[in-house]
């Protein structure tokens, strides 16, 4: 499973940019960029606040259906 491109392409659904999506997470615009890029990865913990900016938890982004 490729994480990054599936933060990527909920963050596209959800019509936001990098900037905005790191602004909500109180991420930095890089920090994001790589996490989409599999550049690195981001803590549980970092990943929960992430999903949640994004609309989603845990048991749904790792479900087959997202």
């Amino acid at each position: 499973m490729k994480i990054g491109e599936k933060i990527r392409q909920l963050r596209l659904k959800n019509g936001l940019t990098q900037e905005e999506l790191a602004n909500r997470c109180e991420l930095t615009k890089g920090f994001i960029s790589q996490v989409e890029r599999e550049l690195t990865s981001p803590s549980i913990a970092t990943l929960i606040d992430i999903l949640e900016c994004l609309g989603t938890d845990l048991k749904n982004f790792f479900s087959d259906n997202v």
